[in-house]
């Protein structure tokens, strides 16, 4: 993992054990879709029948994107969107850039880049292949997943902009709560946004993802009370 991941980021996964899971958690979230495929390789003399995992060197590309991906955005899910294509990489892309540089709500922190600013872009086009073309690193120095840095604490930059950034709007915390991957918190959001909040060329895009958070919400509570009812 240290010559597929690390040597492309400039990291010792060995010296970062929150950067090392967050891999291994992409890795198999990105198995189990088909978007890469791992070989194992049993470890000779092992009682156990342990195996190394290895990485075939066409699918290092969309292990290190996927790396920046979980950086910025934050779930793993939405990641694996991303790439499958059942996450809108456009409209998710132009979010991105409204949160993230638009609204200059990190900026403050130092945090915007010219990397930031390209990755955004190849996000947003169309044509960019995720498994085969090499994302910038949008990260000055260190990574949200390894423990330092601004976003640290936060863990990515979205979850940073949703939880430190007062001025944002209802449908800038809405957006950057649902891109994080938290539903909880973006419905909260979403409750509070009226039809007037929705103006402008992001009305109906806001209104869409409203709707979607609130009904995903609603049908992921109906789902645990279902469980409740069984035990």
């Amino acid at each position: 993992m240290q010559d597929t991941v690390g040597r492309r980021l400039g990291v010792t996964l060995a010296k970062h054990p929150s950067l090392r899971n967050s891999v291994n958690t992409l890795l198999s979230a990105l198995t189990k879709a088909k978007v890469i495929a791992i070989n194992k390789v049993p470890v000779k003399f092992s009682v156990k029948n342990k195996a190394h995992t290895l990485v075939p060197q066409k699918a290092t590309t969309a292990l290190v994107n996927a790396v920046l991906l979980n950086g910025v955005f934050g779930a793993p899910k939405l990641v694996v969107g991303l790439f499958t294509g059942s996450s809108n990489r456009v409209e998710y892309a132009k979010h991105a850039r409204a949160l993230l540089i638009d609204r200059q709500s990190v900026a403050g922190l130092g945090l915007v880049r010219p990397e930031l600013i390209r990755f955004i872009e190849l996000l947003g086009t169309e044509d960019f292949d995720l498994s085969e073309d090499d994302l910038p690193n949008p990260f000055a120095d260190s990574l949200p997943q390894m423990g330092i840095g601004p976003a640290a604490a936060a863990g990515s930059l979205l979850r940073l902009v949703a939880t430190q950034w007062a001025p944002l709007s209802r449908g800038d915390s809405m957006m950057a709560h649902y891109l994080d991957g938290n539903l909880e918190q973006a419905y909260q959001a979403a409750l509070e946004i009226r039809t007037d909040d929705l103006q402008g060329d992001d009305q109906h895009l806001l209104s869409k993802y409203r709707d979607l958070i609130m009904r995903e919400y609603e049908e992921a509570s109906a789902f645990g009370d279902l469980l409740e009812e069984w035990r």
